[in-house]
């Protein structure tokens, strides 16, 4: 459902016959200072904890400007289930109010049963909110374009199995899989789960190096509660584990999770 092309992307944005400007300024009908930034950048999610440990996140231009900001959700499960909302309904212009506010209007993003998933900052009129419609469609699609090209390389992917469980699977910089997690019952548990790799997974001490009953080699990445969240592949001796821990710690600080 998530699976866009370049060719839908174009079709969503020429149903809607917009001025492009940026979604988080308050401004003239003439203001597209902040339109989509350099059109060649794809759009982006921050998923980010606020001080009272809630979790929110904003879905910004190509260029960084915010568009779109969540509500607050008590775990960051729930930001990412936001997230996936985000991108099943934000590719649709359709699915996008513009309400009154008190000094201006905003914009929302509606799922299908017409809760609102997330929703802009305060525009000084109306036809700048709606004209606002096309940066968050087009961000929204060219985040999906972006991800659906990402086949190489280090890199997360998370997948269903026949059972409807998902699981995610670590790629290493050469595009092997190099550690795959348990079975979770929704995609968003899944993400959470390759999160969670990516910040324990920073220290060794979280790694454990097993021996199997044929001989091989796997090393286990536990959390700091003692989970195990991911396994590893087979290798033929330690010392090729060990090297196989050393290059996952160096490169997840710079993984793109989600």
């Amino acid at each position: 459902m998530r699976k866009l092309n370049s060719l839908i992307t174009v079709l969503a944005l020429s149903f809607t016959s917009l001025a492009a400007v940026g979604c988080a300024t308050i401004g003239s009908d003439e203001d597209t200072s902040e339109i989509d930034g350099d059109s060649t950048l794809a759009g982006k999610f921050d998923i980010w904890q606020a001080t009272d440990g809630q979790w929110h996140f904003h879905l910004k231009s190509g260029n960084g400007s915010i568009l779109l900001t969540s509500e607050a959700y008590t775990t960051r499960t729930g930001a990412i289930n936001g997230v996936l909302s985000v991108l099943d309904n934000g590719v649709d212009a359709a699915q996008y109010q513009v309400l009154p506010a008190a000094h201006g209007y905003l914009l929302h993003l509606v799922a299908g049963n017409n809760e609102t998933i997330s929703f802009s900052e305060t525009y000084s009129t109306k036809s700048n909110a709606t004209r606002a419609i096309k940066s968050c469609v087009k961000a929204t699609t060219s985040y999906l374009d972006k991800r659906e090209a990402n086949t190489t390389g280090a890199r997360v992917e998370v997948a269903a199995g026949e059972t409807g469980q998902f699981h995610f699977n670590v790629f290493a910089k050469n595009g092997q899989i190099v550690l795959s997690s348990e079975s979770y019952t929704t995609d968003a548990a899944a993400f959470n789960g390759a999160f969670a790799v990516q910040q324990d997974g920073q220290n060794a001490a979280n790694y454990t190096i097993k021996q199997n009953a044929a001989g091989g080699y796997y090393f286990t990445l536990s959390a700091l509660n003692g989970q195990v969240i991911g396994v590893s592949q087979q290798y033929t001796t330690r010392a090729a584990a060990q090297s196989a821990i050393t290059s996952l710690t160096s490169f997840l600080p710079t993984l793109s999770v989600l």
